[in-house]
């Protein structure tokens, strides 16, 4: 298995790489390391020379010191038999630099942290994690905490969700977690407007009809992942829960206290929210754990 470990030295890069120093990984798993500087002037600030201080030669020098001490500190706690770690330090704006390494390294999974240094520290979910999600072919693990004990797995019946059972049921991380099967039912409310008085009893019918239908379809796919994963020797509860899908699973997730969300995105091009699909993108911004996103066309095995 290859992993890919982007970090900055901010906390949140911290979680990241304590939840993959924890974490059980198959024999023989290369973890790659990268930190990403950007090249003079924009260290500075500006693409414009004036801006650039008389000292910039030793400020770079001290930053470029600073990112190998995080790199090695990195090394250094992700160290452990079984598995080798590389490092190196990119010179990109973080952003690209991440992006680039994933198309030509090519990680079985990639780990951010939710946030990091900057103006954007401050909000759930920085912009180069956003960015990186939304570029991945791959599995992509978004940290906030470095524990993965508690898991929830968003179930739809869609390829993409497969995809991320596969990964539950196969890798090593998920041997000692206990997971949690969450389904929605998502069906909206006829509007009034537009039926009839004396119709709306019927429509409302109609929408009772299609939410026991729902109900019974969810129920049955959600029971179906469960127990495809307690063959697989998992630890495993399900639940079929009716509302907006990003906000129940999100929801879900606080209520059992979970460490990971894991889901599946079918995706989007175009000016669609770029690649990530609506759903995935509304977990991963407001959840406050962790969350893994899985392709449908990433492949599922170490």
């Amino acid at each position: 298995m290859r992993i890919l470990l982007a970090t900055d030295g901010s906390v949140s890069a911290d979680h990241a790489r304590d939840l993959v120093a924890d974490a059980r990984w198959p024999e023989g798993t290369v973890i790659r390391v990268v930190a990403a500087l950007d090249t003079s002037p924009a260290l500075f600030g500006s693409p414009w020379i004036p801006a650039v201080p008389p000292d910039a030669d030793r400020y770079e020098d001290e930053v470029v010191d600073a990112f190998r001490d995080i790199l090695a500190r990195a090394a250094a706690t992700l160290a452990g038999p079984g598995r080798t770690v590389e490092v190196e330090l990119l010179r990109a704006t973080p952003t690209v630099a991440i992006i680039d390494e994933m198309r030509e390294w090519k990680p079985s999974l990639t780990v951010v942290g939710s946030r990091g240094h900057g103006p954007i520290g401050t909000t759930l979910l920085g912009s180069t994690s956003s960015a990186v999600v939304d570029h991945a072919k791959m599995p992509v693990l978004v940290a906030r905490g470095r524990a993965a004990a508690k898991v929830v797995l968003a179930e739809d019946g869609s390829d993409a969700a497969r995809a991320a059972e596969r990964i539950v049921a196969t890798w090593p991380l998920f041997e000692p977690a206990t997971i949690d099967v969450v389904s929605v039912v998502d069906v909206a409310a006829p509007w009034r407007t537009g039926i009839a008085p004396t119709m709306f009893g019927n429509a409302m019918d109609v929408y009772a009809d299609m939410i026991s239908s729902a109900h019974e379809t969810q129920e049955a796919i959600a029971r179906e992942t469960t127990d495809r994963l307690r063959a697989a020797g998992r630890r495993v509860e399900m639940e079929v829960r009716e509302g907006d899908p990003a906000a129940e699973i999100v929801a879900a997730a606080r209520e059992d206290g979970a460490d990971l969300i894991v889901m599946g995105s079918r995706g989007h091009t175009g000016i669609a929210r770029l690649v990530l699909g609506s759903v995935a993108h509304s977990v991963l911004t407001h959840a406050g754990c962790s969350v893994l996103i899985v392709r449908d066309h990433a492949a599922a095995t170490a």
